[in-house]
């Protein structure tokens, strides 16, 4: 349950974090929407022309040459249709680029339009006037209805330095900033946070928190596993060849023993203190092998019994503990 927890926080985290960087990225160019007005139309009357507000950075302070972003905001009456196509621009003012176009659809049927025009002006005059016009359409009918949208008044700066040119002569491409690279890394954390994420969850719902430790076991153990599968099938009532000759393979591997005869087993083992219990357990199952005998229960008890001196259950292995008494110092005279 807490794994899970985290998991799902975590993710939480990363969304809010996510969705912050956006946030803090593009809070500057949020769009907030002005009180709407309405312009001048053919037929001052109607009540379907839409509503437009030109909105600038600042109306002074503009030299020669200077990129003027411009945000016109058209307010579409519903069962209406504005022809963005149609913009014509009249006066000082020249397009620098291609328009931004952002629309939003409201509940009632219209639709708010965001058109942001960046403009330059060349000649020297103490102001410059942008006038632009515009049509619509009413759904149902064939004829355009023109609108004027709000004439834009830029005043010029008086003085220049020696820092800026009059006339501009830089390209008139859209720069970019860094919109691509800020996107790409939030794109590119995102991805590999919420890969992260997975893997936490999966691993939570798992219940490993890490992979377990591989088990090395040593040549005595892996001898007493192999015989106590062989041994559980004698016992079941396989008393084949093939589980005898296993039970001598096991014995034969853990003492290096492949490749000898019973007297050359008794004289590799002299010393050994397991000779006579490896011995009685390779002689009862030469009688299977061999002499083609079957075992009754007490010699399978015999084997049984040797085979667990040689090779005890560790967990009936006792620990014998040893007692030792403080070494008393002995002070010096």
């Amino acid at each position: 349950m807490r794994k899970s927890f985290v998991a799902c926080a975590l993710a939480a985290l990363v969304l809010l974090v996510s969705m912050g960087g956006l946030a803090w990225f593009y809070w500057g160019q949020r769009t907030i929407w002005p009180e709407f007005a309405p312009v001048a139309s053919e037929n001052s009357q109607d009540s379907l022309s839409p509503l437009v507000v030109a909105e600038y950075e600042r109306d002074f302070g503009w030299r020669t040459g200077d990129r003027v972003t411009i945000d016109i905001f058209i307010k579409q009456q519903p069962g209406t249709e504005v022809d963005l196509n149609t913009l014509a621009i009249q006066g000082d003012f020249e397009v620098s680029g291609g328009p931004d176009i952002f629309t939003r659809d409201k509940k009632d049927g219209s639709r708010l339009i965001r058109l942001r025009l960046p403009v330059q002006a060349f000649n020297l005059k103490p102001n410059w006037q942008l006038n632009a016009t515009m049509t619509y359409r009413v759904h149902g009918q064939v004829d355009e209805h023109l609108i004027t949208l709000p004439a834009v008044v830029l005043y010029s700066s008086p003085t220049w330095d020696s820092q800026r040119k009059e006339i501009k002569e830089d390209s008139a491409k859209p720069v970019f900033g860094w919109d691509l690279l800020v996107n790409s890394a939030i794109i590119l954390g995102g991805i590999v946070l919420l890969i992260g994420c997975v893997r936490v969850i999966r691993r939570a719902k798992s219940g490993v928190d890490e992979p377990p430790l591989p088990v090395i076991l040593s040549p005595r153990q892996i001898a007493r596993r192999e015989f106590l599968k062989v041994w559980a099938l004698i016992m079941a009532g396989h008393v084949t060849e093939e589980n005898y000759k296993e039970i001598e393979r096991i014995l034969r591997r853990l003492y290096r023993l492949e490749a000898r005869t019973m007297r050359e087993i008794n004289w590799e083992l002299n010393n050994h203190p397991h000779r006579v219990h490896v011995v009685e357990i390779l002689s009862l199952c030469d009688k299977v092998l061999y002499y083609r005998q079957i075992l009754d229960p007490s010699e399978h008890e015999r084997i049984w019994a040797a085979f667990n001196i040689i090779l005890p259950d560790p967990a009936r292995s006792r620990i014998r503990l040893v007692e030792t008494t403080p070494r008393v110092k002995k002070k010096k005279d």
